[in-house]
């Protein structure tokens, strides 16, 4: 059993390192430059911010229920409350805030593209992890190379994770903006307000863009430059002579 259990293991770590290989050597080019067409598209150009504007301004809907109008008799009371100044309320308006198209499509469009990476950085770290050798005197300096490797791919891999939920609290933080729109449809300041908070996400994503394309250049540097040293930390020479 216990031997049956170890020849799973192994055929399991194997396959799993062919994997990791084959993600740094050839789909971690592909997404470069897949990036870097991406981040050049005119989705994400910097001129689009008035259309973010625009259309931060058009998801707010005024619109004017259809009412029938009251019976004569009432109809007649109304006036007299009016001309007696009362406040009588015939009409009422309705807001509606929709999303913002413009800010919606690149972040579906991005947001696929974070999930990719992150699921990428983690089986490398887990990669890396694996080939980790036991602790020993001496002889070190590549478990050394691996455990920074791991921290590095780590911090990336955290800012993602930040990231994808900075996207996501977006659509919070303008839902409370909204809800102000619709309760203060006369003040200007929060209409303003929405559409600043749509601009600041637009070049959220378009930074993102950039930095994203960047941050596989660094990891695929990273394991490049190191790749003996993670493959095999303690030289075949010293193992010998332990």
């Amino acid at each position: 059993m216990a031997d049956f259990d170890s020849k799973t293991v192994s055929n399991l770590n194997k396959t799993f390192y062919a994997e990791v290989e084959d993600i740094i050597t050839n789909i971690f080019p592909r997404k470069m430059a897949e990036l870097d067409k991406l981040a050049k598209n005119e989705l994400f150009l910097l001129s689009r911010d008035v259309e973010v504007k625009k259309a931060s301004r058009a998801s707010i809907i005024f619109a004017q229920p259809k009412t029938e109008g009251p019976p004569p008799a009432k109809r007649r009371k109304n006036s007299e409350s009016v001309e007696n100044g009362n406040e009588v309320e015939t009409s009422r308006t309705i807001i509606r805030v929709k999303q913002n198209m413009v800010v919606n499509e690149v972040t579906s469009i991005i947001h696929p593209e974070i999930r990719e990476a992150s699921e990428y950085f983690g089986k490398i770290k887990m990669w890396i992890q694996l080939q980790v050798p036991k602790i020993e005197d001496g002889n070190n300096f590549g478990v050394s190379i691996q455990e920074d490797t791991i921290s590095e791919v780590g911090s990336y891999f955290e800012y993602l994770r930040s990231a994808f939920e900075e996207c996501c609290r977006y659509h919070g933080n303008r839902g409370k903006i909204a809800s102000k729109v619709m309760k203060y449809p006369c003040l200007d300041d929060y209409a303003q307000y929405l559409c600043e908070i749509d601009c600041k996400q637009f070049q959220l994503i378009r930074i993102l863009t950039n930095e994203l394309k960047m941050i596989y250049s660094c990891v695929y540097d990273i394991l490049n430059k190191n790749s003996e040293k993670i493959k095999q930390p303690r030289s075949l020479t010293s193992i010998n002579l332990y």
